[in-house]
């Protein structure tokens, strides 16, 4: 293999690790507070981590765009812009997450928060201390991902996603022995989430820093250059975060607000264990798009092709295995998944099952553009589809139940498909009809290479 490709390998590798921690983190902390808290309880938990998870779009869609103007300037080998323009990305971040908290928490401490989300487990006092904590959180995660554009950069970027992937080891085993041994509550389970977010960042940070890339926490600091072409470019990346919150956290609101907590539950359960598969796609999505911004020149064209078809033929494949052992395995991981506590939903569990494998498909085609700040067409593409979806849901929720909320979110994801692929493909010079035949072939030739590559790489470490 060559460099590129070694490198995705490697990164392929952190990002699986990573992956592994977050499904782990996801699917096991539901017995966990099952176990120790009521359904209802469990559902309220639900509602209120799920709104902090917007704040991600309060970044402006810089994170993206800076992340890949970092690496136009690593590709370009140019080291003095990227140090340069490292410090004001990061700076800029934290100047502006600290204003956003500011003015969070005054709004969160004089809401009666509780009352709007109708709980009555968690009274208003609880419920601000709740969001407080995870907005804290939340922010720190956003200054995190910076981090990452600096670790892509240097061409680290496995070491990064290593880091991210042992916090979520750490909020696991932390919550289960604060949940389990201590009785912790929700606003314990928040501080928990806090503190490994706040030292991810701070390893991050000691490790680029022996990287010649440090980051400025003066907030007096002045500029070397703007950031505002970089706040309008990202603009369009916020749509991302916003079109999936839309679609996937709106899905929730939409359950708990038209049938209630309980409702609220199984679709979360259902829907946290059937995108097991579509987390595949985040095996490659972050490394495809470190890549693609490092491969911007017409000369790297061929190669970048090259990788898309491969890349998407194996997430495909993988997608398709998961999601078969999934179906087939449903109803008694389920339930030992759950300790029975909430109903197995057969049709729910198929429509959110074929809605990752489409999810799968263009995500992993969409990291091209996305990692060259060409992703226009895709970016206001899923915003009209998931305002679409999320219409469809309020207006189909009371009489379809959770079953209409799937399959509208499956439909959702396949109307993506059809939007990116023939856009993006395009963009490399492939034609349509060659990239769906290249990916209902099975990857053999593929698996064959990565095993010889293992094989080797085995061999040299004994």
């Amino acid at each position: 293999m060559n460099g590129v490709r070694t490198r995705l390998v490697q990164a392929s590798g952190a990002s699986g690790l990573s992956l592994l921690a977050r499904m782990l983190e996801q699917l096991l902390l539901v017995p966990v507070l099952l176990a120790a808290w009521s359904a209802d309880l469990f559902g309220e938990w639900l509602l209120i981590a799920a709104i902090p998870i917007y704040l991600s779009l309060f970044d402006l869609g810089v994170v993206q765009s800076g992340s890949n103007e970092l690496a136009r300037r690593a590709g370009e080998n140019d080291d003095q812009a990227v140090r340069s323009f490292f410090r004001d990305y990061t700076s800029f971040f934290v100047k502006w997450s600290a204003a956003i908290f500011v003015g969070l928490a005054i709004t969160v401490t004089l809401s009666p928060v509780a009352d709007w989300l109708g709980l009555s487990i968690i009274d208003n006092a609880q419920a601000g201390q709740i969001f407080l904590i995870l907005i804290g959180a939340t922010l720190i995660s956003q200054n995190s991902m910076a981090l990452l554009g600096g670790m892509r950069a240097r061409r680290i970027l496995p070491a990064g996603l290593l880091i991210r992937a042992l916090g979520a080891f750490a909020r696991l085993g932390g919550a289960f022995l604060a949940v389990s041994l201590m009785d912790a509550g929700p606003v314990a389970l928040a501080a928990i989430m806090l503190s490994s977010r706040a030292i991810e960042y701070a390893v991050q940070a000691a490790l680029l820093k022996r990287q010649d890339l440090s980051v400025s926490f003066n907030p007096w600091r002045k500029s070397e250059e703007s950031m505002r072409p970089f706040v309008i470019s990202g603009l369009e990346f916020l749509l991302f975060p916003l079109a999936q919150a839309i679609l996937l956290q709106g899905a929730i609101v939409v359950a708990g607000l038209t049938l209630g907590s309980a409702a609220v539950a199984i679709f979360a359960t259902h829907r946290t264990l059937a995108r097991a598969t579509s987390q595949i796609v985040r095996l490659v999505a972050v490394p495809l798009r470190s890549e693609s911004g490092l491969m911007q020149s017409k000369e790297n064209l061929p190669e970048l092709r090259a990788i898309l078809l491969s890349v998407s033929r194996l997430t495909f494949w993988a997608a398709l295995a998961c999601a078969g052992i999934l179906w087939f395995a449903g109803k008694p991981v389920f339930d030992a998944w759950t300790g029975e506590k909430i109903a197995y939903a057969p049709a729910l569990f198929a429509a959110l099952i074929l809605a990752t494998i489409f999810e799968t498909v263009w995500s992993v085609a969409a990291s091209i553009r996305l990692g060259s700040n060409r992703h226009r067409p895709i970016a206001w593409g899923y915003l009209t589809i998931s305002l679409a979806a999320l219409a469809a849901m309020a207006g189909l929720a009371e009489n379809g139940g959770l079953e209409a909320l799937g399959w509208i979110a499956a439909a959702a994801e396949l109307a993506m498909l059809v939007l990116t692929i023939p856009v993006t493909v395009a963009l490399l010079g492939v034609p349509v009809r060659r990239f769906m035949l290249s990916l209902i072939t099975p990857p053999l030739a593929e698996l064959r290479q990565l095993a010889t590559f293992l094989f080797s790489r085995a061999r040299r470490t004994q």
